[in-house]
């Protein structure tokens, strides 16, 4: 069975502590080990040391003497044991029965079992020549050096021990807080997907990982909430703007089954059919050219274009409907080239959208103002006319929204959407402008 990610955050967390632990206990014995081996081994020297310069002191009597009130002071926590032989071999003092047979008088270390103890420890012996030619021997025994370094062990493991079970309640805390805000990301999305699409993420707004995560994730969560908003007015409206034309078919097919009309009547039908299933088409194709330009298929295309050859041509082309209306165009356009980085077709679909939009619901007579500014960070449009408005300014760029106004002419509610569309494709935006009068609308580009 796979283990959770908690489980294996922390027995991670905890085999990285223990290794961990295990390495400076390791280090801190090997010193403690090394520390006391080399005290035991200055203490034999020391002693040797002291009995050579007692004989230089008081002779032979005098390190006979001193051997013997060491021997009769010698506790048994710190076993030693001596043995000073005359030149001609004879056991002078000391309780060491025979002289090693490896023991040289140079003052070198050797060790020698000692069995008398369980567990067996160790003899340290040094010895050294004395100038009438005898010879003395001093040992110590290892004993104390074991017994601290057996406690220093049995510490060592316990506290291993007490190391990795601290480790494992750490890390299981540790990683609980840690992962907590993990699950409560997964309730939110369960409870998403259950269709509570207004449900977010719960988070304090701290500015930690999580935080930053959940704050992302909830303005995620608002863009979808946003567009399936669309996408079900898209569909309520285009359901509202097909019923009524198919009503219309319908209860025209009827009558004609239950009458034929005349060859006139029938005529004015058709073209009627014709003037609504155009003006389905062509709700359809906007629709698609806001999926093609909001998918950035165009970014490939891109190039750079002027934004002052772009108006004017919009101009050019809305110039003779504007006097059929009796409506005027007024360009503004700076000295400088305004150039941005883009699809020119579509940045001249962007203009003629606004002039159309503005031509459509301004009144006759008025004035429709069309300016090109830009600085060195942005390329920026303003159109103004004189007409009802925008109502709800914050609606406006919505798909298939249309004020009780611009409802009754003509349009399918795509125009304005395009505009923001393919200003965002390019890196800018598109936005209502407060005004006292009509409706003032800007689109921002970057400069190039």
């Amino acid at each position: 069975m796979k283990l959770g990610l908690a489980t294996r955050l922390t027995l991670l967390n905890a085999g990285i502590v223990a290794l961990t632990c295990v390495g400076v206990v390791a280090l801190m014995v090997t010193l403690t080990d090394g520390y006391m081996e080399a005290h035991v081994e200055e203490s034999v020297i020391a002693e040797l040391d002291v009995l050579v310069a007692d004989y230089v002191i008081d002779g032979l009597k005098g390190v006979e003497g001193f051997i013997d009130i060491r021997q009769n002071f010698n506790a048994p926590q710190h076993g030693r044991v001596y043995r000073l032989e005359s030149a001609d071999g004879r056991h002078l003092a000391g309780g060491w029965p025979q002289w090693p047979a490896r023991l040289d008088t140079d003052g070198s270390l050797i060790r020698v079992p000692n069995l008398q103890r369980r567990p067996a420890t160790e003899w340290l012996m040094a010895a050294a020549e004395l100038p009438d030619g005898s010879r003395v021997m001093v040992g110590f025994d290892r004993i104390e050096h074991d017994t601290v370094m057996r406690d220093v062990y049995r510490a060592a493991a316990i506290g291993l021990g007490l190391a990795f079970a601290l480790s494992l309640a750490l890390g299981a805390l540790i990683h609980r807080a840690a992962l907590q805000p993990i699950a409560t990301i997964r309730r939110s999305a369960e409870t998403i997907i259950d269709g509570d699409l207004s449900h977010r993420i719960p988070h304090d707004h701290s500015r930690d990982e999580f935080g930053a995560l959940s704050a992302t994730l909830n303005r995620m969560l608002d863009r979808i909430e946003q567009l399936i908003a669309g996408v079900r007015g898209t569909s309520d409206a285009i359901a509202h703007d097909l019923r009524s034309p198919l009503t219309r078919h319908r209860a025209r097919v009827e009558a004609a089954l239950r009458q034929p009309p005349s060859p006139e009547t029938l005529s004015d039908w058709l073209h009627d059919t014709l003037g609504e299933i155009d003006q389905v088409l062509g709700t359809f194709n906007a629709l698609l050219q806001l999926a093609t330009v909001e998918a950035g298929v165009a970014r490939a295309q891109f190039a750079d274009v002027s934004m002052t050859t772009v108006l004017q041509d919009a101009v050019s082309l809305y110039d003779a409907e504007a006097s059929e209306r009796n409506m005027t165009l007024a360009l503004s356009l700076p000295d400088a080239r305004c150039m941005v980085r883009g699809d020119r077709h579509l940045l001249f679909q962007c203009v003629i959208n606004l002039l159309d939009n503005a031509l459509k619901y301004g009144p006759a007579g008025q004035t429709v103002g069309l300016s090109l500014h830009c600085d060195a960070d942005a390329v920026v449009i303003d159109i103004t006319d004189e007409g009802p408005g925008v109502a709800q300014p914050d609606l406006a760029f919505n798909r298939m929204v249309r004020g009780d106004v611009t409802r009754q002419t003509a349009g399918h509610g795509l125009g304005l959407t395009l505009v923001r569309a393919i200003a965002r494709l390019h890196g800018g935006d598109a936005v209502v402008v407060p005004s006292h009068r009509g409706a003032r609308l800007r689109v921002s580009l970057p400069m190039h």
